[in-house]
């Protein structure tokens, strides 16, 4: 992982040696006036490839706020230049106006001043101007290769608070024959797109982001039909679009109706280690990850925050934020993995990752053997390192311990869950706290020791196991150091070609076991599957040397 040099844009992990965008926030901006509160935008952009720019005009409406108010602030880029803003509503007797720009953390940090107050109650229509410099950014750039902004980068259009969502208009002009894509639902004719003229209608509350090039389309019809926009042929084209289906039924059987009527897979050239960004309705996919070995891991998890980090919105200054998000997203690519791909591809996901070691268990105790570690849900953390290591923890340490409560729970009712809290919490903010408190009262058991356990204290269990066997009786024991730690473990006889599954409830320092075994038993192995997050003599020998 890396910050950037302007301020850490959005959580990113380590994928192959590059990085991945998530959707989720990392900056901490909030002006006060309008937080937390829907905007309307209606914009115009001017996509200039050749000039490496876009010119942004049109309008933006703010909601009424319960106080008088002389000032409102908001954050943008400092890629964006030569601002102009004007108060069209509330007309005010006085319409002279103060524009003052400050720095926050590599963003612009913007405040108007009105010289006569802003009654409560009313909403302000701002019309606003600008245009962007030529030198690309991480997530964002303009060229005749192709454009792009992700929404949760480059605050390339105005907001008041980074953790908002937003609805309204967006027109687009490109040269013809580029394609755009964006949020929300088109509205332009095949006449206006031929000429570059797209028009998106976005009603569903989101962080707008956009793609702009000369893109051959590849469409999948299904359960959720969506669309593969390529800059350049690749192989791995029907690879994508089919594994990609497959995921989405699975993720929409776990989480429920899929957030949007369609869905857009769309290839960029990022130029640096961002390998992608998952986006409201589409997913910026870097050209590398394009011509790769199709890795269901990988897209079902950027498909999962579609509904988690995307849908699903995380209430700022919350403990377990990343957990809700990054945690809940990884949970829903190993069930797609296990799905589709059987138990054997979920373990080795478990064990040692399979789009990133760091994203499995050996990822999680390389960092809990530096001393680097929070618990998952009890703490918040107080600046961009932390955070980062949170979004680590959540996609290493978090996911195992999801797929343990929904075994514990059962598959079935977890997913009920799950989806029953999608529902009922969609585009507004929640925190891990009301998730926890549906899982305590949907299981139908009393699982509290589960959260306090695992979620909310740092670690991990070290079990050991001893046996002998006694004609066909296996006796044996298994013990842990303190803090001790309570799960279900399942235990396996082996020999002579054969095996027998066994289970031992462990919750103190030890446990007996006494089984019967109809064979020579040449080995006994514990949690054969890696079902139970625990430290392993293979997980420590990398940290002897």
């Amino acid at each position: 992982m890396r910050r950037y040099a302007a301020p850490i844009r959005l959580f990113i992990f380590a994928l192959s040696g590059l990085f991945f965008a998530s959707p989720q926030i990392a900056r901490t901006h909030q002006a006060e006036a309008f937080a937390d509160s829907v905007s309307h935008y209606d914009l115009s952009i001017k996509i200039l490839p050749e000039d490496h720019r876009i010119d942004v005009a049109g309008l933006w409406r703010l909601p009424a706020r319960p106080k008088d108010t002389d000032r409102i602030e908001f954050y943008l880029s400092p890629k964006m230049r030569n601002l102009s803003l004007k108060v069209l509503e509330p007309k005010l007797s006085d319409a002279s106006t103060s524009l003052k720009s400050e720095d926050a953390g590599g963003d612009t940090k913007w405040t108007l001043k009105t010289n006569q107050p802003i009654p409560a109650g009313q909403s302000v229509l701002l019309q606003l101007s600008y245009f962007s410099e030529p030198e690309p950014a991480p997530q964002f750039k303009i060229s005749p290769e192709g454009s792009f902004a992700g929404g949760g980068g480059e605050l390339w259009y105005p907001q008041t608070a980074f953790s908002n969502r937003e609805v309204g208009t967006l027109r687009f002009l490109a040269p013809a024959g580029e394609t755009v894509i964006s949020n929300g639902v088109s509205q332009s004719t095949l006449e206006q797109q031929s000429k570059g003229e797209f028009e998106f209608r976005v009603n569903q509350p989101s962080k707008f982001g956009f793609a702009s090039g000369k893109y051959t389309v590849l469409r999948r019809s299904g359960r959720v039909p969506f669309a593969l926009y390529l800059l350049h042929s690749t192989q791995q084209a029907q690879a994508i679009l089919d594994g990609c289906a497959k995921a989405l039924d699975v993720l929409t059987n776990l989480f429920g109706t899929f957030p949007y009527q369609q869905f857009s897979l769309v290839e960029v050239d990022f130029q640096s280690k961002v390998a992608g960004t998952s986006e409201y309705g589409f997913i910026l996919a870097d050209k590398s990850q394009v011509d790769r070995e199709f890795n269901l891991a990988y897209w079902a998890h950027e498909l999962g925050h579609q509904w988690w980090g995307d849908l699903i919105k995380a209430a700022p200054k919350t403990t377990g934020q990343m957990m809700l998000t990054e945690g809940i997203a990884q949970f829903g690519g190993l069930l797609a993995v296990e799905y589709i791909e059987g138990q054997e591809a979920a373990e080795r996901f478990r064990r040692s990752g399979l789009y990133s070691k760091d994203q499995s268990a050996a990822g999680y105790f390389r960092l809990a053997s530096t001393g680097t570690e929070f618990a998952l849900t009890s703490y918040i953390p107080k600046d961009q390192k932390e955070i980062l290591l949170m979004h680590r923890l959540a996609n290493s340490k978090g996911f195992i311990l999801l797929d343990m409560l929904s075994r514990l729970i059962g598959r079935e009712k977890f997913a009920a869950i799950l989806r029953d809290f999608v529902r009922k919490k969609a585009n507004q903010p929640t925190s891990w706290q009301e998730l926890q408190k549906a899982i305590e009262e949907g299981a139908g058991q009393d699982i509290s020791w589960f959260f306090k356990q695992w979620f909310e204290r740092t670690g991990a269990p070290d079990y050991q196991l001893s046996w002998e066997q006694t004609g066909r009786k296996i006796q044996g024991v298994v013990t842990q150091p303190p803090p001790f730690y309570r799960a279900t473990l399942e235990i396996e006889l082996k020999g002579s070609g054969r095996s027998l599954l066994k289970a031992v409830e462990v919750g103190g320092g030890r446990a007996s076991f006494n089984f019967t075994a109809p064979f020579k038993v040449e080995s006994v192995i514990l949690d054969p599957h890696y079902k139970v997050l625990r430290w392993t003599p293979e997980f420590r020998a990398p940290l002897s040397k």
